[in-house]
C-alpha cells in the first residue's frame, strides 16, 4: 500500500504543462484514439483528470498550448530546409507543406488548431519570416503581409479539410468515395457533358488532397510571381 502511494506521489509532482501538452498531442493522434478529453488525459497522464486544471484554466487554453506546439514544429520542419532569397518560391512551398505535414500527423487537433491563433512567440517569429520572405521578394510590406495572410489560411483551411475527412469512420469516408467513384462517374453524357469528360479525374482528385493541396499551391505562387512582376514594373 505505502509503495502504491509513494507511485501516485511520483506521478503528480512529475505533472507538469509539458507534460500535459504532449500527452495531449498524443491523444490527438490516429494512434492515441483521436479523441481529446480530460478524462481520457488523466488516464493517459496516470493523474486525476482534475488535475490537468491546475496547470490550465480549461480545454481551450489547453489546445492553445497544444497548437503552439504544432506552429514551433512547423517552423523547425521549414527551417531544415532554410533556401536562399532569390528562391521565395521553394520557401514559401516548403513552409507550406511543413505546415500540412505537422498538422495532420494530428488531425483530430488539426481540426481545433487550424482556426487559432496563439500569439506565441513561435507564431510571431514564423509570420515575421514568411513576410520577410515575400518582401525580400520584391513586394512591398503591405502586399507581403496580405500575401502572408492568404498563404496560411489556404493551407490551414485544406488541412483542415483533409483532417475532417481523416476522422471520420469508415463508413463515411467510404460513402464520400462512393459518391465521386460511382454517383459521378454514371452522370448521363448528355445532360452533364462536362462533368462526365472530367469525372475521372475528379475522382482521381477526391482520393489525393495532397495533389490537390498541390495544385492550390502551385496556384497561388503563380499569382505571388504576377505581384512580384508588378511591383517591380513600378520600380
Amino acid at each position: 500500500m505505502a509503495e502504491q502511494g509513494t507511485s501516485t506521489a511520483r506521478r503528480r509532482v512529475g505533472l507538469t504543462r509539458e507534460a500535459i501538452v504532449e500527452a495531449g498531442i498524443r491523444l490527438c493522434s490516429p494512434e492515441g484514439g483521436g479523441v481529446l478529453t480530460f478524462s481520457r488525459l488523466g488516464k493517459e497522464l496516470g493523474a486525476d483528470p482534475t488535475a490537468v486544471y491546475r496547470h490550465f484554466r480549461d480545454k481551450d487554453e489547453l489546445i492553445l498550448a497544444m497548437t503552439d506546439v504544432l506552429v514551433q514544429e512547423s517552423a523547425a520542419l521549414a527551417a531544415a530546409e532554410e533556401l536562399g532569397a532569390d528562391r521565395w518560391r521553394d520557401s514559401l512551398a516548403a513552409i507550406a507543406r511543413a505546415v500540412r505535414t505537422v498538422y495532420l500527423r494530428h488531425p483530430a487537433l488539426a481540426v481545433l488548431a487550424a482556426v487559432r491563433t496563439t500569439a506565441s512567440t513561435a507564431e510571431t517569429a514564423s509570420v515575421e519570416r514568411i513576410i520577410g520572405v515575400l518582401h525580400g521578394a520584391g513586394l512591398p510590406v503591405i502586399e507581403a503581409a496580405e500575401c502572408y495572410r492568404t498563404l496560411l489560411d489556404l493551407t490551414l483551411a485544406m488541412t483542415q479539410a483533409s483532417a475532417s475527412f481523416m476522422v471520420l469512420d469508415a463508413e463515411a469516408q467510404a460513402k464520400d468515395d462512393a459518391a465521386w467513384s460511382v454517383r459521378y462517374g454514371l452522370l448521363p453524357e448528355d445532360r452533364f457533358p462536362l462533368l462526365h469528360r472530367s469525372a475521372p479525374r475528379l475522382t482521381e482528385l477526391f482520393r489525393d488532397d495532397a495533389k490537390v493541396f498541390e495544385l492550390v499551391l502551385d496556384t497561388f505562387l503563380d499569382g505571388v510571381a504576377l505581384k512580384i512582376e508588378r511591383a517591380s514594373a513600378v520600380d
